[in-house]
């Protein structure tokens, strides 16, 4: 009985360092992807979309403010009629932002709540069939909110925010883990 006893104990004493070292990393990676809506200009010809996104975040327990580089791919399709032909296309969007997040504060919960925006390069470009658009590059912004949490052993979290560059409006919807 001792023995088992010494066993659990130690296991306790292996194990905990382990849960607050991971609590305290001041650097993650994170994959997600989800479901992007045109808005404005945008919205008048583009179906609903996907998207993929990679982020780099840096950030600490003790301070509720955080910096994360995002690299993101946004595709939207349409149609697009010519007389009684038509045509499929899509549009698509590479950004690269660097955003400022703030962690709203919330005691003894599971989620973690924070607003995040920020500034960066957005890459447009359009096909339609045989047909392509000129690729442009513009500066915009970007604003929303979201939650962290954990769901089994995945940092998880959830995202919904409004880009902007002249011309094209979007808001995608992000389901993300952090590594």
């Amino acid at each position: 009985m001792r023995r088992r006893s010494l066993v659990v104990v130690a296991s306790f004493a292996v194990l905990a360092p382990g849960r607050m070292l991971e609590a305290q990393r001041p650097i993650s990676l994170g994959v997600a992807g989800g479901v992007s809506v045109p808005q404005g200009d945008l919205a008048d010809g583009a179906n609903t979309g996907w998207h993929a996104l990679g982020t780099l975040a840096l950030g600490s327990a003790m301070q509720p403010i955080g910096l994360r580089l995002d690299v993101a791919y946004n595709r939207f399709g349409f149609s697009d009629r010519v007389g009684t032909t038509i045509r499929d296309g899509h549009q698509s969007i590479g950004s690269a932002t660097l955003n400022a997040s703030y962690r709203l504060p919330m005691t003894n919960s599971p989620i973690s709540p924070y607003l995040i925006a920020g500034l960066g390069a957005y890459r447009s470009d359009c096909s339609l069939g045989a047909v392509s658009c000129d690729a442009v590059t513009r500066f915009g912004w970007n604003a929303g909110l979201g939650a962290r949490m954990r769901v089994l052993p995945f940092r998880t979290f959830v995202e919904l925010r409004y880009h902007r560059t002249s011309g094209i409006g979007y808001v995608p919807v992000t389901v993300g883990v952090m590594l």
